[in-house]
Order: structure tokens, then sequence, then C-alpha cells
């Protein structure tokens, strides 16, 4: 592994920018209502879980696409807020999801990454797997690019 590949998967965020973050994550009001929780968060990249329960849930007993989506999105836009807090934050422009498998289990994860900083725009990626009997299989692959906007004063 390279330094750069060490230093980035080794580095941790400064204090107070890990208290914002968690502050903007813990605002995510369908990402509270459905229990969802910040498990991971470091420059660049951030992992998210959720458990399941009849609320993230379609007709058979999966975890909905629409809930897939959201998961991704968020882990790809908090990855992204690593970089650009506090001066900054983001939006979603767009993305685009490839549900590669149903989304049976009891928790999804879902870790995002920066790809592309730029000054007005940001590219992430994310992954969700879905676990399910403690073994975790991909579930869906997301690519999305952000609008940089200016950090919003707290509304908490």
């Amino acid at each position: 592994m390279s330094n750069q590949a060490t230093q980035q998967t080794t580095a941790t965020l400064d204090h107070k920018l890990a208290l914002s973050l968690l502050e903007s994550f813990n605002a995510q009001g369908a990402l509270m209502a459905w229990n969802a929780r910040l498990t991971s968060i470091t420059p660049g990249a951030c992992e998210i879980s959720l458990p399941f329960n009849e609320v993230v849930s379609q007709q058979h007993g999966y975890f909905h696409g629409g809930v897939i989506g959201t998961i991704a999105d968020a882990a790809g836009g908090y990855a992204a807020n690593t970089q650009l807090m506090p001066v900054s934050e983001c939006l979603t422009a767009e993305y685009k999801i490839n549900i590669v498998a149903p989304g049976k289990g009891d928790t999804l994860i879902a870790r995002g990454k920066v790809l592309k900083a730029g000054k007005t725009l940001v590219v992430s990626s994310a992954e969700v797997f879905v676990v399910h009997e403690g073994h975790e299989k991909l579930c869906a692959i997301m690519q999305q690019t952000l609008f940089v906007i200016p950090k919003a004063e707290s509304k908490i």
C-alpha cells in the first residue's frame, strides 16, 4: 500500500469537525426516524449503518429500494462533507444507483468515499452492503455529483 493510501486510511478528523458532522447527521429527519447511525467517518470517507425494521421494508420483507438509495446518498454526501466543512457543505445534484442484489438481511451498511473534490462540485461513490446471518453481501453501487454550498447556520 502506498504512503498516500496509508495516510488516507489512518487519518482522523479534527474533534470539532467530527462533532459538527455528527450534529449535521443527527439533524437528518428521515435517517433519524429510520434509526440510522454514523458508524465511521474519516477524511474523504463515511460509513452509515441502518437496522432492518418494518418502516424501511417493502412488501417482500426486504429493505426498500428508496431506503437503499437514501443511505447511499447520505454516505457519499457525508464523505464529501468531511472535506468541505466547516466552510462549506454539499447538496446532491444527481446520483445513479445500481441495486445488484435484494436488500434481504438485518442491517444495511453504506460506505461512501470522495472520488474527486472541486470548488463547485464533488463526485463521490458508495457501496451498500446488506448483512444477513453475519455475512456482508454487496447490495448496491452508487455514484453521485454534489453541489458545494456555503455552510448553513445550525437550526438546532
